[in-house]
C-alpha cells in the first residue's frame, strides 16, 4: 500500500478500532480465540499501513466501554488532529460512544471495513462474525446522525489503496483546519480600496477559521530594511548568483531590493506570520520605499506565504493549499485569453516564490515593469515562467458570511516565457474558457487565482468540508 505525495502537514490521527464484548458473552470468542488473534493481527497491519501518511495513535482493539473510556482519555491527552474510528466487527453501541464521549470535539471518520475483498463460495461463521463491521457502520452512522456527531464516511477493505487515499485526504483536511486556529495574517499596511473584492469580515474570519490580522506598518518595514547590513547584502548577492539566477539590474536597485527582501522576512519572522497580505498599489508604500518589495528571498519563501493587493481570503488559500499539498502555491490573475487554444495566460505582478519556475528557464532578476518610471528606484522583481504540468486554480474570497472557493484544474503548457515583466504561466483549462468566465463571473469572484501543482479537485472537497469553506468546482 502506498499513498503518493510528500506534505507539509503530518496529521497525528487517533484510531479506535472496537470488536464485540457480547460475542465473547456468549461463548463465540474468546481471548485466545483463532477470530481474536486475526483481528488483533489485521489492526496491526492497518495502523503499520496508516504510517505512510499519518502519525496514527492507537490503543488497541476495544471491546468493552470501560476500555473504550479509557482509551478515549488517552487519546484526549495525545493532542491529535481527529479520530479513524472502524468497527472491524459487530460492536455494541455502547463501546463506540464511551470511547467518544471522551472525545467530543474531534472530527470523526468512520471506516466501513473488511478483512478481505472477495468472499469464498462458502462462509464459515466465524470468519464471516471476524468481518462483519459493515453491519455495525450502518448501525452507528443513525446514532451519530442523531447524536448531531460531525463524521464523514470512507469504504473499503484491508489494503485497498482507494481506502488510503481516502483517509489521507480527510487526516490532511482536518489537520490543516486544525492549523488555520491560530494562523497570523500580516496586512502591510491596509486593505486595497481599489479593489473591494478583496475585503473580508475581519471578525467573522477569526470566529469561523481562528485567522488573526496583524496590520504592519510601512515606516517599521523601512527602517528595518535600512538597517540591513553590507555583510548581509552580500551574502544574498552569493546566494543570488549561486541559484544561477540571471540579474538584469544595476547594483544600486539590486542592492535596495535585496535590502526590502530581507527586512520582510525580519518581520515576519519576529511577529509569527505565516501569510503577508500586501497592499502594494498604494502611493504611501511606494513615497516610503522608493520601490514595491518583488526580490524573492528563499527564507522568507520557507516560512511564509505572499498575496498581493492585500488580497487576505487569497494569502489564507494559498497558506491551507501548501499545508494540504506540499506545493508552493502561484499567486496569478487572468492576463489574456486564448479562445483557440482553449487558455489563460496566467500571472501577476509582485512577490513570487522562484521555487515554482521552469528549470528550463533561468530566474531572471529585472526591473518592475509597472514602477520604473514612477518610483525612486526601478525595482528589482525576481521573474519565470511557472513550470509545466498539470495544476489546479483556486480562487479564493469572503462571500459575505465565509470564505469561498471556486476552482478548476488545466495545464502549465510547456515552452518559452510567453509575456515580459510579470512571472506567469500558459494555462489549457479542462473546462472552456467561455464557461470558465460565465461560471466564474455569475458565482462572484475576484480576479485573483492561486495555482497549485498537480491536479487536487479531490482533494479539495474534503478540506474545504472540514474547514467550513463553500466550494464551487468547475467541470
Amino acid at each position: 500500500m502506498s499513498v503518493e505525495g510528500s506534505f507539509a502537514v503530518r496529521p497525528r490521527l487517533g484510531v479506535l478500532f472496537f470488536s464485540s464484548g457480547w460475542f465473547r458473552e456468549v461463548g463465540l470468542q474468546d481471548a485466545g480465540s483463532d477470530t481474536t488473534a486475526q483481528v488483533e493481527a489485521t489492526a496491526r497491519r492497518v495502523v503499520a499501513d496508516l504510517k505512510a501518511f499519518c502519525e496514527p495513535v492507537f490503543t488497541g482493539v476495544l471491546f468493552s466501554a470501560e476500555e473504550a473510556r479509557a482509551a478515549g482519555r488517552r487519546l484526549a491527552a495525545e493532542d491529535v488532529d481527529g479520530l479513524l474510528a472502524s468497527p472491524l466487527m459487530w460492536c455494541e453501541d455502547q463501546i463506540v460512544r464511551a470511547a467518544l464521549a471522551e472525545l467530543p470535539d474531534l472530527p470523526l471518520v468512520l471506516w466501513t471495513f473488511s478483512p478481505e475483498a472477495c468472499l469464498p463460495e462458502f462462509l464459515p461463521f466465524q470468519r464471516m462474525i471476524q468481518g462483519s463491521g459493515a453491519v455495525c457502520t450502518l448501525q452507528l452512522s443513525g446514532m451519530l446522525k442523531r447524536e448531531r456527531r460531525w463524521f464523514r464516511s470512507v469504504v473499503g477493505p484491508l489494503g485497498d489503496a482507494e481506502v488510503y487515499r481516502d483517509i489521507a485526504s480527510w487526516a490532511r483536511a482536518v489537520a490543516v483546519t486544525r492549523r488555520l486556529h491560530g494562523l497570523r495574517v500580516g496586512v502591510l499596511p491596509f486593505r486595497c480600496a481599489q479593489m473591494s473584492t478583496t475585503y473580508v469580515d475581519e471578525f467573522e474570519l477569526r470566529r469561523l477559521y481562528g485567522v488573526e490580522l496583524a496590520y504592519l506598518e510601512l515606516e517599521r518595514v523601512r527602517r528595518t530594511a535600512a538597517e540591513v547590513t553590507a555583510s548581509d547584502v552580500t551574502a544574498f548577492r552569493r546566494g543570488l548568483k549561486a541559484s544561477g539566477a540571471r540579474v538584469r539590474v544595476d547594483d544600486l536597485n539590486l542592492e535596495e531590493g535585496i535590502r526590502y527582501a530581507l527586512a520582510l522576512d525580519k518581520v515576519l519572522e519576529t511577529e509569527g506570520l505565516a501569510v503577508l497580505a500586501m497592499n502594494d498599489v498604494i502611493p504611501e508604500m511606494h513615497s516610503s520605499f522608493g520601490l514595491r518589495p518583488c526580490l524573492a528571498n528563499p527564507r522568507l519563501s520557507e516560512r511564509a506565504v505572499v498575496s498581493m493587493e492585500a488580497d487576505v481570503a487569497a494569502g489564507v488559500a494559498m497558506h491551507a493549499l501548501r499545508l494540504a499539498t506540499g506545493e508552493r502555491p502561484f499567486y496569478t490573475e487572468a492576463f489574456s485569453v486564448d479562445y483557440a487554444a482553449g487558455a489563460l495566460l496566467l500571472g501577476h505582478a509582485g512577490y513570487h516564490d522562484t521555487a515554482n519556475a521552469d528549470p528550463a528557464h533561468p530566474v531572471e532578476v529585472v526591473s518592475d515593469v509597472e514602477y520604473e518610471n514612477s518610483d525612486r528606484f526601478t525595482g528589482a522583481v525576481s521573474f519565470f515562467k511557472y513550470r509545466a504540468g498539470p495544476v489546479t486554480m483556486v480562487n479564493s474570497v469572503w462571500d459575505g458570511e465565509r470564505l469561498k472557493w471556486v476552482a478548476l484544474e488545466g495545464r502549465s503548457l510547456e515552452g518559452p516565457p510567453r509575456m515580459d515583466g510579470n512571472s506567469h504561466l500558459f494555462c489549457a483549462l479542462e473546462v472552456p474558457v467561455r464557461e470558465f468566465f460565465r461560471r466564474s463571473v455569475e458565482s462572484g469572484v475576484s480576479q485573483h487565482w492561486v495555482v497549485v501543482h498537480g491536479h487536487r479537485l479531490a482533494e479539495l472537497e474534503p478540506l474545504s468540508e472540514a474547514a467550513g469553506i463553500r466550494l464551487q468546482l468547475l467541470r
